[in-house]
């Protein structure tokens, strides 16, 4: 007898982008930059009435904002009482431009030396991996990380005038002067910055106020296109350096603290970016749209938790959602939502000094499922070469790079684990890192994971013989790891490597595929929402639920037709809906009312771009939902 469908339930086919469809407390990180028709005038003084309605970030010394690249740092003197670092950051665009203010309340401000002076160290990334060719660099190249440096450092390499007394901050680095003065207007069409102080800098005789920075960013030198359909999603970070009382020095008082904004450096891309999303119908009247997390997972509850043996036979798995990583494949990762599509990679090391080509760029589908307060994770690895070498650039394993919820680091950003492991000589599991005996899960009561090799596979370095792969299991406790029963608030953060090292006759090789970032340090971090009220439709005794499914679309990927089929249990009225990756709604139709039985629906995206678009089938008259996700190649 077929389990009945509740009209609540969602068949989940894939890990779905919420952007239309989930309901989740705001993203800690992202924001909107609302757009302006109004010039903004860059002196630091924010008059312009788009200021008083942008969206806006505070930043505060001590405070987690539980968000994987914030932080704090004290630096030097005592430890900050009477006057720690509060800054609100605000964020408009205006034509091709990027403006971002940052108001620092602060009663000491001045200069001095390294970590002894009040500065803003940032780091704008170019959307693709090798930069822009129209952007000018360091060394006349190209890089993923452009630093931008802007304060008071009176060091010699810096600028020594910063220390006089009403001094205004100075472009540092070398994205900020080039060494060179006056700053060249080839720099200042890149980026400039205005600040206004409420006090005297250098001087502590009597308090400051404030000094507020506003920064603009020439959009088109990065690559971005905030006006194109569907808008674009920069990536940035920033530190506010904080010294006080030091002018002159108050040894009791002296201060000096560094605040980060997803991210501690400029020259580096570390543990996150914030995701500035731009549109430009998105303006300075009205709401902005929710920012959804790039994946969302509801719960099962008919369904008994698998047992982890790494062999993926239980029912959870059957309808799970799912994503796949495989190496070379660019379609793949252009197709993940936000800026996945930028932060997610692959990389070859050489072996015995040399790079083979990659005769098996292994696929790895992987699917999730929550149970009470436990998350699933299923791997499913087809690889021809199957091996196990004691060396990292020839595993053949997996790297589950998690987020504590409310753990800190040394840096107090919230703490990272790597739950990695690999198939050993014997075909079975070799754990590694924070999963190890040692490591921080050492009696396997939080995170658990298990290989299986599947049929026809052995383990060798030989490969004389074709293998199929392995399949794995992982338990990760989610209350273990800082969340409160029933999963608090359900935000998490990871990252997904696939190692594959393979050996044959002539040649050997080892690659690395990455969803999200490729170690605990780097950034790039999926966001998953783990949804404590959502619920995954599941069979029941290996039945399908009877009433409203989705058979899926075919063909997918598809250009410009797709057939999408479905099936209902009863007479029903009926609307499709689609998508695009930022949430906006690109296509509305009614079917009608549908008698029971299976039916079919033709979508035509001949008017639409490339990309991924997620698409929603409601049953009017019962409320259920079904969602999908196909792809567009033209």
């Amino acid at each position: 007898m077929r389990a009945k469908l509740s009209t609540m339930a969602v068949v989940a086919l894939l890990l779905v982008s919420v952007s239309a469809f989930g309901q989740m407390t705001k993203r800690p990180d992202a924001v909107w930059a609302r757009t302006t028709s109004t010039a903004i005038t860059l002196d630091g003084k924010l008059n312009e009435a788009a200021w008083a309605v942008a969206e806006s970030i505070r930043v505060q010394y001590g405070l987690s904002s539980g968000d994987p690249g914030g932080g704090w740092v004290f630096e030097n003197g005592v430890k900050p009482a009477t006057d720690p670092t509060d800054a609100t950051v605000k964020f408009l665009v205006y034509g091709d431009s990027l403006y971002i203010a940052v108001l620092c309340r602060d009663k000491s401000i001045g200069a001095g030396l390294w970590a002894h002076n009040d500065a803003l160290l940032m780091n704008l990334r170019y959307p693709q991996p090798t930069g822009n060719a129209g952007v000018l660099a360091r060394d006349g190249n190209t890089q993923q990380n452009y630093e931008i440096y802007y304060g008071w450092v009176a060091e010699g390499w810096a600028d020594t005038t910063t220390k006089n007394i009403g001094a205004l901050p100075a472009f540092l680095g070398w994205a900020g002067s080039a060494y060179v003065q006056p700053r060249p207007d080839s720099l200042r069409q890149i980026w400039d910055a205005a600040t206004f102080v409420q006090g005297t800098t250098n001087s502590d005789t009597v308090a400051d106020a404030s000094w507020t920075t506003e920064l603009v960013f020439n959009l088109k030198y990065w690559g971005y296109k905030p006006k194109q359909a569907g808008g674009d999603i920069a990536m940035w970070n920033m530190s506010i350096w904080d010294n006080d009382y030091e002018w002159p020095i108050d040894t009791l008082k002296q201060s000096a603290n560094r605040v980060f904004l997803q991210g501690p450096w400029g020259n580096a891309s570390s543990l996150s970016h914030l995701k500035i999303f731009m549109r430009s119908d998105v303006s300075t009247t009205g709401s902005v749209p929710a920012i959804a997390a790039d994946y969302e997972i509801p719960g099962t509850t008919a369904w008994p938790s698998p047992v982890i043996d790494g062999v993926m036979n239980e029912g959870i798995w059957k309808t799970a959602p799912s994503l796949s990583m495989k190496y070379g494949d660019g379609a793949l990762r252009a197709a993940y939502p936000n800026t996945l599509k930028y932060r997610s990679g692959q990389t070859q090391n050489e072996v015995n000094g040399a790079k083979n080509p990659v005769l098996d760029p292994g696929l790895m589908t992987v699917k999730a499922a929550v149970k009470n307060d436990t998350l699933f994770l299923g791997f499913n690895v087809n690889d021809k070469f199957v091996q196990s070498v004691d060396n990292e650039n020839r595993w053949d394993g997996i790297n589950v790079i998690f987020n504590h919820r409310t753990n800190l680091d040394g840096d107090n950003a919230i703490a990272r684990y790597r739950f990695a492991f690999r198939v050993d000589s014997a075909g079975q599991t070799k754990r590694l890192f924070d999963l190890s005996q040692d490591g921080f899960d050492s009696l396997g009561t939080i995170v658990r994971a298990k290989i299986a090799l599947k049929g026809g596979t052995t383990v060798d370095t030989l490969g004389t013989t074709a293998d199929s792969g392995y399949t794995a299991e992982m338990a990760i406790r989610l209350t273990g790891l800082g969340y409160a029963a029933g999963r608090g608030d359900g935000i998490a953060y990871f990252s997904l490597i696939n190692y594959d090292g393979d050996s044959f006759n002539g040649g050997s090789y080892g690659v690395k595929t990455w969803l999200g970032r490729p170690g605990d340090w780097d950034d790039g971090p999926a966001m998953l929402w783990i949804n404590p009220s959502g619920v995954n439709a599941v069979e029941a005794e290996g039945q399908l639920p009877e009433g409203f499914q989705l058979l899926g679309n075919y063909p997918n990927p598809f250009n410009p037709s797709t057939t999408i089929r479905f099936q209902i249990g009863q007479a029903s009225d009926v609307v499709l809906d689609v998508y695009d990756l930022l949430g906006r709604l690109v296509n509305s139709q009614s079917l009608g009312v549908r008698q029971a039985g299976d039916h079919s629906v033709s979508f035509n995206a001949a008017g639409l771009a490339s990309g991924s678009y997620f698409y929603r089938l409601k049953n009017v008259t019962t409320g259920a939902t079904l969602l999908g996700k196909m792809m567009l190649m033209k």
